[in-house]
């Protein structure tokens, strides 16, 4: 599946096996996989297109197909793995764990209910928000081991569960799709900023339309590509420097990401988005681009500390159009993230966290 985290399991896979343990995959019926090590659910993934409504009955009836296949596999299981959102499917998955007295790793991705509150999907005064918030603490409690993806994500966690064991395990870029070579592939004869993946309740698709437009009346010569699923009504608003392609598996991206000069990545001005890194930023980084980023948070810090972008600390349209038509005509400046950029790269591979991660981190929750 083109998404984050199903193609971080990938490397996962390969480095537990490299390190001696079996495994088997449970997942959804959108994967394309079934095999002896994959198992496919009867169930789609929840979508994010969907109502809250209809995505909790979703993620309920995926949580409890996962969860009875975890039973089945008990006896012969030393340690689950579960990563987070779809966050009732992984508490599913959990309490399956519990009773099946299957040790489980507990991998957060978004931090709910918090992320619901921030997005005014729930109150936080209600009984649901309490309730959903007593879930997270049961989940965190009863996991051998707690997982996320950014730094400050993990310190979050450490100050309200400092007696808990909580790494960091980032999604990176896989190093077996964004290889060196395509480095040196030809860029396209427009200068291109690209943005990948959906266009979720985490981004604000006017902020990128008011972008586009304003750099079309600058320099009608830059265009804008985006590859993914969008919502049928940003697409009716497309500018005359925008194209549109469908999303495309993983191999064809990396050599579509290559082709670009810049990958855009603005997020919606939330408290929790402060502590968020998108898997499409390590894409970015991976295929050897630039990024412009924003607002104030954990990515702007990340590209700034590298100097491998441009960051906002707020998502002002017109000085975002304005840096983009000068970065255009900054050869120099372009060339010197580039060299940032191949200089740190590596450092965010997939396959080398992962190492890094099974050969130690994981070790101490399986014990």
């Amino acid at each position: 599946m083109p998404a984050a985290a199903a193609a971080r399991v990938i490397p996962w896979v390969e480095e537990l096996l490299n390190f001696g343990h079996d495994t088997l995959v449970f997942s959804s019926k959108s994967v394309s996989e079934n095999n002896g090590r994959v198992l496919r659910s009867f169930f789609v993934t929840p979508s994010n297109k969907s109502s809250l409504g209809k995505r909790l009955f979703q993620e309920v009836l995926l949580g409890i197909d996962l969860g009875i296949k975890i039973w089945k596999n008990r006896k012969s299981c030393k340690s689950c793995f579960i990563t987070s959102p779809p966050f009732f499917m992984a508490f599913i998955c959990a309490l399956f764990c519990k009773f099946s007295k299957v040790p489980f790793v507990f991998d957060v991705r978004d931090r709910y209910p918090r992320v619901l509150a921030d997005l005014d999907a729930i109150n936080e005064s209600t009984l649901i928000f309490k309730f959903l918030s007593f879930v997270e603490c049961w989940i965190y409690r009863n996991a051998t081991q707690i997982t996320t993806v950014t730094e400050g994500l993990k310190d979050e966690l450490k100050v309200q569960f400092p007696d808990l064991n909580i790494c960091l395990l980032r999604n990176g870029f896989d190093e077996n799709l964004f290889t060196d070579d395509l480095l040196s592939l030809p860029k396209r004869a427009n200068f291109t900023v690209v943005y990948h993946g959906r266009l979720g309740r985490f981004y604000d698709d006017a902020v990128y339309l008011d972008i586009m437009q304003l750099v079309y009346q600058l320099d009608s010569s830059i265009r804008f590509l985006m590859i993914g699923d969008f919502p049928k009504d940003f697409s009716s608003k497309r500018p005359k420097n925008l194209e549109f392609l469908p999303a495309v598996p993983l191999q064809d991206l990396s050599k579509l990401l290559n082709s670009c000069h810049l990958g855009i990545c603005f997020l919606r001005e939330l408290p929790a988005m402060k502590n968020a890194f998108p898997a499409k930023a390590y894409d970015y980084i991976g295929a050897g681009l630039s990024i412009l980023a924003g607002p104030s948070g954990e990515l702007t810090d990340m590209v700034d500390k590298m100097g491998i972008g441009v960051t906002f600390a707020k998502i002002c349209p017109q000085s975002v159009a304005h840096k983009i038509v000068e970065m255009k005509n900054n050869q120099l400046l372009r060339s010197k993230m580039s060299t940032a950029i191949k200089k740190n790269r590596m450092n965010f591979g997939r396959r080398k966290i992962a190492k890094t991660y099974f050969a130690n981190e994981f070790l101490l929750s399986v014990k």
